[in-house]
């Protein structure tokens, strides 16, 4: 979670994409016409595109997807590197590839039956296995980048990344690809593509109880202070916005608030004290951390209303600590409990009336020997916090992000830094589950 490796990472790890292929078509040549981005609906009474349940609609928009070579046990290529969709492909609209400044910073598509076709929900890259005189082994020759199964291990290179060993694998002696800065990410292709609707996942709505009162001043378009506490995640990392590459998307906070704005009609202030590295017992008494990639030192919750943040009364709060909480420090998950319950009284003292959601978060990589821990179970204790008061609640990003998971989807796919930040795609998802709680399921399909 520390974010000050984005920097060191960034200058050191800029090698070429050996195996990106840049055979895709260049929409920065003035020749080509770039696609049209999603329409957005401006009225009032929607959302973005982007943020719509995509288990409801009938498009899903730049789902982030990661060509995956199988290999044997020498490293030799033996298939077509394929992707996986989370649903069942009707048509296929875009294939994109989006590089940094650093590469470039072009977008790169990718067309259907030239570089790649779509075979029983998978893309299946286009091409052929030759063989590399230098490195003895065979690997794929083709448009769409691709990484090896063995390179998700850690047990050859991740294109793009420098060997590291800060991320131990459950595997004896591996260390699994890790960076806070973009390379993972623009090996990542985005897919548009039409698709059946689904029963898909629970997405829970409170506006009828736990979130009434925020319900009420949203639909009286009453101005609405929106407050943001908790670890990196909750600061936003690492959506393309944070990391400077297309399409440059919102922090989840961001689209949770411009897209409550949209919906409702009327303002949503943003307040966002979130720090990386922290867990519930620093969101109590405070301590050292990092924001936008910034070494910083923050007071907790109660100092911090009493100082920086004197005078603010938040009607909304999103409380997301957990990750860190399960991975590196807090004793016990009865601690973790008790520092839910001092936050919840702290902002009540502040404001009785102030409704909160209680974040369960998203899951560590399940392979990171270190971080992936019983991040599952903290979450479910969050409902017994939530018990005891009126006007909080739970969302549980990570139920969700299992389901995603037990679809098919590979974990570093969905991932910006491959150990437990979101990238755009699961950035959408937190906002989509969040923004759920508030509008009622079906009014923003």
């Amino acid at each position: 979670m520390k974010k000050f490796l984005a920097i060191l990472l960034s200058a050191a790890m800029m090698l070429c994409f050996a195996a990106c292929g840049d055979g895709g078509k260049d929409t920065e040549n003035p020749d080509e016409t770039p696609e049209e981005p999603p329409v957005e609906q401006t009225e009032e009474g929607t959302v973005e595109d982007l943020v719509k349940n995509f288990w409801k609609t009938d498009t899903m928009y730049d789902e982030t997807v990661l060509f995956i070579a199988e290999t044997d046990e020498q490293g030799n290529v033996i298939a077509a590197p394929r992707a996986k969709l989370l649903f069942d492909a009707e048509e296929i609209v875009s294939v994109k590839q989006y590089f940094h400044e650093n590469n470039g910073g072009k977008i790169v598509t990718f067309e259907e039956g030239t570089d790649f076709v779509y075979e029983d929900g998978y893309l299946v890259a286009v091409g052929t296995i030759t063989d590399n005189i230098i490195t003895e082994k065979k690997e794929f020759s083709g448009a769409v980048p691709y990484v090896t199964d063995k390179a998700l291990t850690g047990e050859a290179a991740f294109p793009g990344l420098a060997p590291s060993t800060s991320i131990p694998s459950k595997e004896e002696g591996l260390y699994l690809p890790f960076t806070e800065g973009y390379q993972i990410v623009q090996m990542q292709l985005s897919v548009t593509y039409t698709h059946q609707t689904e029963d898909g996942v629970s997405l829970s709505y409170f506006g009828d109880g736990a979130l009434s009162g925020t319900l009420a001043k949203l639909q009286a378009k009453e101005k609405v202070e929106l407050f943001v506490y908790g670890d990196s995640i909750s600061t936003g990392a690492n959506s393309s916005g944070y990391l400077n590459i297309e399409p440059y998307l919102d922090t989840w906070p961001e689209l949770v608030a411009n897209n409550l704005a949209r919906y409702f009609g009327t303002e949503v202030e943003l307040t966002n004290r979130a720090v990386g590295g922290w867990t519930s017992a620093n969101g109590v008494s405070g301590g050292s951390g990092y924001v936008d990639g910034n070494l910083i030192r923050q007071e907790g919750l109660s100092a911090l209303l009493a100082t920086d943040l004197e005078g603010y009364v938040p009607d909304l709060v999103f409380i997301g600590f957990g990750m860190n909480d399960a991975s590196m420090g807090t004793p016990d998950i009865s601690s973790y409990c008790n520092n839910m319950i001092s936050m919840i009284d702290t902002l009540r003292s502040v404001n009785p009336d102030c409704e909160i959601v209680l974040i369960g978060t998203m899951l560590a990589n399940p392979m990171a020997r270190d971080q992936s821990k019983n991040q599952a179970e903290y979450t479910q204790y969050l409902s017994r916090v939530a018990e005891r008061y009126e006007g909080v609640c739970v969302v549980d990003v990570g139920a969700i992000h299992q389901s995603i998971l037990d679809a098919g989807k590979c974990y570093t796919e969905i991932s910006s830094n491959n150990v437990n930040h979101p990238n755009d795609f699961m950035a959408r998802v937190y906002a989509i589950a969040l923004l759920s709680a508030l509008i009622e399921a079906g009014n923003a399909e």
